[in-house]
């Protein structure tokens, strides 16, 4: 099985401030790329970063209000790029993709692959029905068949967001490979609060692909591993659209960041070698996407879950080099 490392890195917000008090402020793009440079330096092992795309409806429904602008994901993956010139990784921006149809985002896709970015991961629809005058104009299964047939020039290598807990995700899952024609298809994991669930997830996956006559060792699993570093961890079970982590009772009285980011690396190298020695049994190639979750205080400086996240990263390449 190859062994490999992703890391988010999902664009800057255009505004912030540094405390509650203040008028929010200009943000420059380069304040992401600081944070991939955070990694690079430390000289820590991982194939490259991908940069998650923020559906702006669905951000609003959990914050209660709109959310912050972020950085268009295709052009802070070029940013990346054009100012990192050491890194030799690969750059995987996500693309939510279904309020256009997919000859809107044709032209993008191809300025991407043009300046040698050939990944991509397509993000559909958070709800199953559209908010109130919103029209779903696409599907990633519909992007993913336009690509394969109507783009097969560019070369791109195409991914998908898995979301292991949800209702019929496995079905789902067989009907997108089949969109992207049984080709390679990279899978981007939430973030794991549990090791059980994923592992169910393998053996209906297994299961699945089974009964369709569809070869898992065509599938590239990276699971989520999250840094939970707040003292009130509502804001990670939100992500994961549950009242609650599953692992709370982990965290629960634990008095500073330090702790909850040791309590975190702990915790998820468990996670890591239960999914790996799993994937192994079942023939799907494994790796991590390594989640830090919040990557500055609101100074502005780098917050602990960044450096855990560098942590993490370093344990990880000691138990699998």
């Amino acid at each position: 099985m190859a062994y490999r490392i992703l890391i988010e890195n999902p664009p800057p917000i255009k505004q912030s401030a540094h405390s509650q008090k203040q008028k929010p402020m200009a943000v420059p793009v380069e304040e992401g790329a600081e944070i991939a440079a955070c990694y690079i330096n430390a000289g820590v092992r991982f194939a490259g970063f991908h940069h998650s795309d923020l559906d702006w409806y669905e951000a609003r429904q959990m914050r209660g209000e709109p959310p912050p602008e972020r950085y268009d994901t295709l052009a802070y993956a070029d940013h990346v790029k054009a100012n990192l010139d050491a890194f030799s990784g690969v750059l995987i921006p996500h693309r939510v993709i279904v309020y256009q149809p997919p000859e809107v985002h044709a032209t993008a896709f191809r300025n991407l692959a043009s300046r040698g970015i050939k990944d991509i991961v397509f993000v559909g629809k958070p709800f199953s029905r559209p908010p109130p005058g919103v029209v779903y104009r696409n599907t990633v299964e519909r992007m993913l068949s336009y690509v394969v047939n109507q783009l097969p020039s560019l070369e791109l290598n195409l991914g998908v967001v898995v979301i292991h807990e949800r209702k019929g995700e496995t079905e789902r899952l067989a009907r997108k490979f089949e969109a992207a024609g049984r080709r390679k298809l990279r899978l981007i994991g939430q973030f794991l609060d549990s090791a059980g669930p994923a592992l169910s997830f393998m053996d209906a996956l297994a299961s699945e692909f089974g009964q369709r006559g569809f070869s898992l060792d065509r599938l590239e699993w990276n699971v989520g591993l999250a840094m939970f570093t707040l003292k009130n961890r509502t804001f990670h079970a939100k992500l994961l659209r549950k009242d609650q982590l599953a692992c709370e009772k982990r965290f629960h009285g634990l008095p500073s960041v330090e702790a909850r980011v040791d309590e975190s690396i702990r915790m998820n190298l468990e996670f890591a070698e239960q999914i790996q020695e799993r994937g192994h049994e079942l023939g799907v190639s494994i790796g991590f996407s390594i989640q830090p979750i919040i990557e500055r205080n609101r100074d502005g400086t780098i917050h602990a879950g960044l450096y855990g996240a560098v942590e993490l990263v370093k344990q990880l390449n000691r138990l699998y080099q």
